[in-house]
């Protein structure tokens, strides 16, 4: 099967994905909330890394 025919095929099949509606139990200042702290882990993290990075 050539290259054309299997993305043909391949997009066929493909599907959207349904759309979600958003969650309405999170409160705006909730979700505000565990973005900032999701936020602060990844730096943290990121931090962490660099160190051990700068240590090898």
């Amino acid at each position: 099967m050539s290259i054309e025919v299997r993305q043909l095929l391949i997009r066929s099949q493909v599907q959207a994905a349904p759309v979600v509606p958003q969650r309405q139990g999170l409160a705006s200042a909730e979700l505000q909330r565990l973005r900032e702290q999701l936020l602060a882990e990844c730096k943290a993290w990121l931090v962490q890394q660099l160190r051990s990075q700068r240590e090898r």
